[in-house]
């Protein structure tokens, strides 16, 4: 259940950030810097690699943590860059891009989710000797 809703998650992050870079690039009417649009696209890459690796096979819950952090460190990166050195005005369309709070919150619970899940999944192996655990 938490895995197909973490990449339902994946699925629609990645769509709508590729369909929104696409968008900006091809009217040329943003105002980013070119460091932003970069890592945003390895972003989308990421998120690309992984829908083709669910695809073709399985993906494992780790990986999509992965993912999350990744993409929650790439939020805060793009905000602080925007925030310090760029502070613009931006579209909706380019906030789509940049993230926003709302979407860290969502990665950081899904990272979270994910963490409760591994330590739930692999309880210590408890040995017995003479009836006593060891």
């Amino acid at each position: 259940m938490l895995k197909s809703l973490l990449y339902s998650l994946l699925i629609i992050t990645t769509a709508v950030r590729f369909v929104d870079m696409v968008y900006l690039i091809s009217t040329g009417g943003t105002t980013l810097p070119v460091s932003v649009m970069i890592i945003t696209s390895a972003m989308i890459i990421y998120g690309g690699l992984l829908i083709a690796k669910k695809i073709t096979g399985s993906i494992r819950i780790g990986q999509l943590m992965a993912f999350y952090c990744v993409q929650a460190g790439i939020i805060i990166f793009n905000l602080l860059t925007i925030a310090i050195f760029y502070p613009l005005q931006l579209s909706f369309a380019e906030v789509l891009i940049v993230g926003s709070f709302l979407d860290l919150i969502v990665d950081f619970c899904a990272v979270y989710m994910c963490l409760k899940y591994m330590r739930s999944s692999f309880k210590p192996f408890v040995k017995v000797i003479d009836g006593e655990k060891a």
